[in-house]
C-alpha cells in the first residue's frame, strides 16, 4: 500500500484498536495516536477493582510504550489536540500534522454537579487519574455519599464501602438503573449493595451541600434527609469531548456518523464512547459506552479507514462483577418490556421492539446468552417470547 497518514485522536479502547487495525493492515502507513493522557492505554473496565484495593495498578495497563514502538506507531501522551481542520486535513497539537485519514475517538468527561464548587473532597471517575484520587479518598474516608443511580455510579458505590467506609447511594428514581431494570430486578442488587455495606436510598434527588472551607461535611437531598461525610463522589453521566472538530452533531453534543462510522466531513471517523452511529442491526441511531463496544468500533474504524468494505453490526454485552451472582447486559435496553424473576437471585428481562428482540437484562440466570445476542443481531421477529425466559 502507499505511505498514507493516519491521524488517531485519543488512545483508549477505540483509538488504540484503530491504530493495531490500521498497522495490520498497511505495513508503510504514517500512524500517530495523540492523547491528553499521560500513560498507554490501560483496561478502563478494571479500574473498578483497582479502585477498592484488590488490584494492583500495573495490572490495568494493557499496552506500554514499547507497545507502540514495535509497531511503528508514534504515540504523542500528554498532548492536547486543539483544532482539526478539516479543509486542509490537519491538525494542530504539539505541532501541525496533516492526515489522509483521520479518527476521532475523544470519548467524554464527566458531567459535573450543579452544586460543585470546587471542592476537594468531591470526586468523579473517568480516568486512571481519577480512579487514583477515588481510591485515596475511599481508604482516608470514614463517611462518604456516592450520587448517581448508573452503571458507575455502582462502581464508586462499592468502591467506598469495600475500604471499610460508611456509604450512603443516593438514587435520584425509584431503583437503580431504571432503564434497564424493574424494582423487582433491581431489588436483587440493592440487596447485594447492602451485603457489601452499602446503604442504598431510593428516591433520593441531591439538594444541597454543607461545607466548612473548600470541604463537604453534608449531603442533603430533596426531602431534607442529611448525611455526614467525609468525601463524595458522582457520576451522572458525561459530556463529549467533541470541540475540537466541526462536524455534524447531535443536541446533546455527540458526533453523529452513518452505519459505517463516517462523520459529516470526507476522511473523518468517529468511534468509542460519545458518538452516536446508524446502528443496522438496532434500525436506529445509537449511543454506547461500553468498553467491548468501544473496542469493536475502534478495529472496525481502522479496517474502514484502510478501504474495506461493510457496516458496522454489534450487539454489545456489559457485565457488573461485584457481587455473588452474575449481572449481564446485552443489546439495546429500549422498546416493550417483559421481565421474569425465577428466584430470589435469579431474574431475567427482555426488550422488544416489533416483536424483535432488541436487548436482554440478566441477573443469576444468564445461560443461553449467545443464543439471545444471536437473536438479537438477526433481528428476526420473535413469535413466543416467553420461550426466551428459558
Amino acid at each position: 500500500m502507499s505511505e498514507s497518514k493516519y491521524i488517531i485522536i485519543g488512545d483508549g479502547a477505540a483509538g488504540a484498536t484503530a491504530a493495531e487495525n490500521i498497522r495490520d493492515r498497511d505495513d508503510e502507513a504514517e500512524i500517530h495516536v495523540f492523547t491528553d493522557e499521560t500513560e498507554p492505554l490501560y483496561n478502563r473496565i478494571m479500574l473498578k477493582t483497582y479502585m477498592k484495593g484488590s488490584l494492583p495498578k500495573q495490572y490495568t495497563r494493557l499496552h506500554d510504550e514499547n507497545w507502540y514502538e514495535k509497531r511503528d506507531i508514534e504515540l504523542h501522551l500528554d498532548t492536547r489536540v486543539e483544532n482539526i481542520d478539516t479543509e486542509n486535513k490537519q491538525i494542530e497539537a504539539d505541532g501541525t500534522y496533516g492526515y489522509d485519514k483521520c479518527l476521532v475517538a475523544t470519548g467524554g468527561s464527566p458531567r459535573k454537579l450543579p452544586q460543585d464548587e470546587g471542592y476537594d473532597n468531591l470526586k468523579y471517575m473517568w480516568t486512571m487519574e481519577n480512579a487514583e484520587t477515588v481510591k485515596e479518598s475511599a481508604e482516608d474516608a470514614e463517611k462518604a455519599a456516592v450520587i448517581g443511580g448508573g452503571l458507575l455510579g455502582i462502581d464508586l458505590a462499592v468502591a467506598y464501602a469495600e475500604n471499610d467506609c460508611e456509604t450512603h447511594y443516593l438514587i435520584r428514581g425509584e431503583n437503580w438503573w431504571s432503564r434497564g431494570l424493574d424494582e423487582e430486578g433491581a431489588e436483587i442488587i440493592h440487596r447485594k449493595l447492602e451485603e457489601l455495606g452499602v446503604n442504598v436510598v431510593t428516591n433520593s434527588a441531591l439538594e444541597s451541600f454543607e461545607t466548612e472551607g473548600d470541604e463537604i461535611t453534608a449531603v442533603v437531598d430533596e426531602n431534607g434527609e442529611r448525611y455526614e461525610v467525609d468525601a463524595v463522589a458522582a457520576a451522572i453521566g458525561q459530556k463529549p469531548n467533541s470541540g475540537i472538530i466541526d462536524v455534524e452533531k447531535n443536541e446533546s453534543g455527540m458526533i453523529e456518523t452513518d452505519e459505517e462510522l463516517r462523520t459529516s466531513e470526507k476522511d473523518v471517523y468517529a468511534a468509542g464512547n460519545m458518538v452516536e452511529y446508524v446502528s443496522p442491526v438496532f434500525q436506529r441511531k445509537i449511543v454506547n459506552g461500553a468498553w467491548d463496544h468501544s473496542e469493536a468500533m475502534g478495529e472496525f474504524a481502522g479496517r474502514k479507514m484502510t478501504g474495506e468494505k461493510g457496516e458496522f453490526e454489534f450487539v454489545n454485552t456489559y457485565g457488573v462483577g461485584h457481587f455473588n451472582v452474575q449481572f449481564l447486559s446485552i443489546g439495546a435496553t429500549f422498546g416493550q418490556s417483559v421481565s421474569k424473576k425465577y428466584s430470589e437471585d435469579e431474574y431475567r428481562r427482555l426488550f422488544f421492539e416489533d416483536d424483535r428482540l432488541v436487548g436482554a437484562v440478566m441477573i443469576g440466570k444468564t445461560d443461553g446468552q449467545e443464543e439471545l445476542r444471536k437473536l438479537i443481531k438477526e433481528g428476526s421477529p420473535v413469535e413466543n417470547k416467553e420461550e426466551l425466559f428459558e
